[in-house]
């Protein structure tokens, strides 16, 4: 079991517990309802995943240990941004590849890269797959997938192809925001290539996806992230059979 401030909770004691499953629409409309009916700001939200991620995240390493984190255009990367915003504060070595152009960032992603780099975080925005490719090679701390999310399908597509290879091919240890990108949340069928984790930080629920016992290659160790939801959202999806040992 993880410690209380990390807000993270192991699989195997979710199921224990008769927490629910859900799929990735599910799981999309449960944050739209926290937006629409409880005036909960999405960037709350984000600003509370990513939080407790890196909260997570920081037990896991020592003071000397590097984070390289890899984001996305979309929210999973303004995940990330918070993340290492958290990790700059606190003195960690933190590095963050944008594989795309700040310019592609909407909405709450931009408004956690802004946060981010007005805190200093320094953000690299490399577009080109070989660079990339360089750069991963060369970690041997965390790598923190925060690139497709679960709003993605199919194989991903260059540069993330070549990030996620190159992090599987190194010998860091390995962590999925959400979901591994290249898995699938509703069916866990993995893309060519899908980042291999050592550890998966699910936000809410399990997805149905990683039911799917050929994606257990790719998720890890699994524990299920709270980010803050309103009592009378997360109460029904966790009185299923539960108990108390």
């Amino acid at each position: 079991m993880t410690s209380e401030n990390t807000k993270t909770v192991p699989i195997d004691l979710a199921d224990q517990w008769g927490w629910t499953t859900l799929s990735v629409e599910q799981s999309r409309q449960i944050d739209q309802t926290a937006i629409d009916e409880f005036g909960v700001a999405g960037i709350t939200l984000m600003e509370n995943a990513g939080t407790a991620c890196a909260n997570r995240l920081l037990e896991m390493t020592s003071d000397s240990d590097a984070a390289m984190i890899l984001c996305g255009s979309g929210n999973n990367g303004g995940d990330g941004f918070v993340i290492a915003r958290h990790f700059h504060q606190t003195g960690k070595p933190v590095r963050v590849l944008l594989l795309a152009s700040p310019q592609k960032l909407r909405g709450d992603a931009r408004l956690s890269y802004d946060r981010a780099v007005e805190t200093g975080v320094a953000i690299e925005s490399i577009l080109d797959a070989s660079q990339i490719a360089e750069i991963i090679r060369s970690s041997d701390g965390l790598i923190v997938d925060c690139l497709l999310g679960t709003g993605a399908n199919g194989d991903p597509r260059e540069p993330y192809a070549s990030a996620i290879r190159s992090s599987n091919q190194c010998a860091a240890t390995r962590i999925a925001i959400d979901i591994p990108s290249g898995l699938q949340g509703d069916t866990g069928v993995a893309g060519d290539p899908t980042f291999r984790a050592d550890l998966t930080l699910t936000f809410v629920t399990a997805k149905t996806g990683m039911r799917n016992p050929d994606a257990m290659a790719y998720l890890g160790a699994i524990e299920i992230v709270d980010i803050g939801l309103p009592e009378p959202i997360t109460a029904p999806l966790r009185s299923f059979n539960t108990k108390k040992d």
